[in-house]
């Protein structure tokens, strides 16, 4: 982490009378370098540790800049996989590792395959809840005219 020391307002309260007031001081901040921020987002998709206790340890203020570093992360993670390949690339490789990516890129599919499956049932049962509760239809019916 890197340490950056700025001159900011702290209150503060004085021992023998209880008052608050402010006060000008210098105060260390510590900004996340990029290896801390993937470090922390592979932690936490590894299930080591939470969102909120990345939170807590770097010292920011709201959880959404943790869920934008996942989120940062794991796209350019994603869109660093769908690279196509050429196919001397995959000849310069072994017959092992060719069969070792293929293998990695098969389980990623069928991840995000299964990851796609789910959203669409939550997006399902976000309809079903919604038409119950409102009672309006809200999927088009099969047989309407155009």
């Amino acid at each position: 982490m890197k340490a950056i020391v700025k001159r900011d307002l702290v209150l503060k309260t004085d021992p023998v009378t209880n008052e608050q007031y402010w006060s000008r001081e210098d105060v260390t901040v510590y900004k996340a370098e990029e290896y801390d921020k993937v470090n922390a987002v592979l932690d936490i998709l590894k299930g080591t540790i939470t969102a909120e206790d990345v939170r807590k340890k770097f010292g920011i203020t709201s959880i959404n800049s943790v869920y934008t570093w996942i989120g940062k992360y794991v796209s350019q993670e994603k869109s660093l996989s769908l690279e196509e390949q050429t196919e001397e690339d995959m000849a310069r490789k072994s017959k092992d590792d060719q069969i070792r990516e293929l293998k990695a890129q098969l389980k990623q599919a069928r991840k995000e395959a299964e990851f796609e499956k789910l959203r669409a049932h939550a997006y399902d049962t976000m309809i079903n809840l919604a038409e119950a509760t409102f009672n309006i239809p809200i999927r088009k019916k099969s047989g309407t005219k155009q």
